[in-house]
């Protein structure tokens, strides 16, 4: 290097990095939380394992009570994809009942309770004389399916009944307003959907990804979700995943109707009808969806131009909520989506998700609210320019900053182009989208298109009889 004259270096052109939001699903439900190790309530939960998950919502296969069971088993055991957030909103403190007297056998040194749910923090035991046994004489452990084990550690203790006393979880207390949540008037604390937006600040990953296995059902939760999924923090959008009722709509000719009806009809939205089954076990598709809108996503590097219609779901069949089994033929299949709604499957090559159409389909027949790779392609390329220039607010509105912005942009669309996630895409910035009073006012429109890749949806052929070819007949005789 000298030291005496005139020197020049070079710095790379100024433009920024991208920065993709990915999945994150939110899932919001209830568990057996007097299970988990660190157990949370109303408390979004970032989950990369299953075991983090287990700590902190415990797990038990009775998925009807116990809702956010059926997420962890789907996600982290049928497709071994995450990381997903889950919102417990049982909560120990209320959704309880208490048990007095319960009998109990003690032999050699072990009792059991086959009951789930039950509150150690709460748990008295008595002799046949009624007399408390001291908590430091025996310890009490939960066996795989939630029951109560008993083990005296104190040798003086006698083998023999003894009754106890305890709190347990009553699941059927939670309703549909626990899970909507909201801000409670008391404490101030957010509550079920409401901490969504809580989501982004704790873990700066955005829920692009929103559903609530056995509750979406529901037409007041269902409103709920996809409002609080159509704006996160003010500047974030996601899809959610709801389920249409498959109590009381038991063939697939009731679904439109009760779609419409119940208003299942909204862009943000992907309908599924009816549930999926491995055996004896059941699964609401919208949990499947979202397990496999992971799959399919990451073999695309993260970014969601792939539609999850004719994707694996992993499942053995198809049925309604009392297990029995739902027959479809591929036109009735068809005729679910041409009304926006989901469902599986067995045509060639096992059961897969069937449907690319949203809930707004077939009234809106803007491809960009109507397809759901195209619509989650917008949601993730609106929420990626957020993430990307939102460190850019406050700065000096320059040439310098403008140019950065369109530069880097349009760099990344033709990245997109190249991967073929896109057909096209351009940013720009001009002077009619401009007016002199927003540009005082500190307001800077930039104008964006973007045409991502449509979905084969419909193949066809035609093929004719050609005469032409007979002439082959006196072909090597002569």
């Amino acid at each position: 290097m000298i030291n005496h004259g005139v020197s020049t270096s070079e710095s790379t052109t100024s433009i920024a990095s991208i920065i993709k939001s990915g999945n994150t699903a939110v899932i919001i439900g209830t568990a057996p939380v007097n299970m988990a190790k660190n157990p949370k309530v109303n408390t979004p939960v970032l989950c990369y394992t299953e075991k983090e998950a287990l700590e902190a919502f415990g797990y038990l296969d009775d998925w009807g009570n116990y809702t956010l069971c059926e997420a962890i088993s789907v996600f982290f055991r049928l497709f071994k994809v995450g990381p997903v957030v889950f919102i417990n909103v049982l909560d120990p403190a209320i959704h309880k009942k208490d048990v007095i007297g319960t009998s109990v056998t003690i032999t050699k040194k072990i009792g059991k309770i086959s009951q789930t749910g039950i509150l150690q923090e709460n748990f008295v035991l008595k002799d046949s004389g009624d007399v408390v046994v001291a908590a430091e004489k025996y310890i009490t452990t939960f066996d795989d399916n939630g029951n109560l084990e008993i083990v005296f550690i104190d040798e003086a203790l006698a083998d023999g009944d003894y009754k106890a006393t305890y709190s347990q979880l009553d699941p059927s207390l939670v309703d549909s307003d626990d899970i909507i949540g909201g801000i409670d008037g008391a404490t101030l604390k957010s509550e079920g959907f409401a901490l969504i937006e809580q989501i982004f600040p704790k873990f700066n990953r955005v829920p692009n990804i929103g559903l609530a296995p056995g509750w979406t059902h529901d037409s007041k939760v269902m409103t709920a979700l996809v409002s609080s999924m159509k704006k996160i923090n003010e500047v974030f959008r996601g899809v959610a995943l709801t389920d249409i009722d498959t109590e009381t709509i038991d063939n697939y000719s009731k679904v439109t109707a009760w779609k419409n009806d119940n208003s299942y009809i909204h862009e943000n939205q992907y309908n599924f009808w009816p549930m999926g089954s491995i055996g004896e076990d059941i699964y609401h598709l919208s949990t499947l969806a979202a397990a496999s809108i992971y799959s399919v996503d990451d073999k695309n590097g993260g970014i969601p131009y792939e539609s999850p219609s004719n994707k694996p779901l992993n499942i053995t069949g198809i049925c309604l909520k009392n297990k029995t089994e739902v027959d479809l033929t591929l036109a009735q299949a068809n005729y679910l989506n041409d009304n926006g709604v989901a469902t599986a499957i067995n045509f060639n090559n096992g059961w897969r998700l069937w449907g690319n159409r949203t809930a707004c389909y077939p009234s809106n027949r803007d491809i960009k609210d109507n397809t759901i790779s195209v619509k989650r392609m917008f949601i993730w390329d609106n929420n990626n320019f957020t993430l990307t220039y939102w460190l850019d607010v406050d700065k000096p509105a320059n040439n310098k900053l403008m140019d950065k912005i369109v530069d880097s942009y349009n760099d990344y669309y033709n990245g997109l182009v190249t991967q073929g996630a896109i057909l096209g895409g351009r940013i720009e910035f001009n002077g009619h989208d401009n007016p002199v009073g927003s540009l005082i006012d500190g307001k800077y429109n930039f104008k964006r298109y973007m045409t991502p890749v449509g979905v084969a949806e419909c193949i066809m052929s035609d093929l004719e009889y050609d005469i032409d070819y007979l002439k082959n007949l006196f072909g090597g005789g002569n």
